[in-house]
């Protein structure tokens, strides 16, 4: 696992729950950490897996999914960024709180 702070707004940061370099199968789970101490889980797809999952159903259903080209630092943020613009309340999965 790895942290983005950006720091950008209401974002405080963005956890990437694997390396890029690792995920090899399409899919790749971040959490957004606002400002306010909420957490927001959201699954990040490529089109190349959406399509092998169509391969194999003739459906494919997942909450707070966002697709982004490839996997990037840049395209993280973008898709983040753009998902904040379309109320992330609705698109993200509430996480419970961290007690410190």
């Amino acid at each position: 696992m790895r942290t983005l702070d950006i720091k950008d707004g209401t974002i405080a940061s963005i956890l990437v729950a694997d390396e890029l370099a690792s995920n090899q199968d399409g899919s790749l789970d971040v959490v957004v950490r606002l400002q306010d101490g909420r957490r927001f889980g959201f699954t990040l797809f490529t089109l190349e897996h959406l399509r092998r999952q169509l391969d194999r159903a003739l459906s494919f259903v997942s909450p707070g999914m966002i697709i982004v080209k490839y996997f990037s630092d840049d395209a993280i943020l973008e898709a983040v960024r753009a998902a904040m613009s379309h109320d992330l309340e609705r698109l993200g999965v509430l996480q419970p709180p961290i007690n410190q």
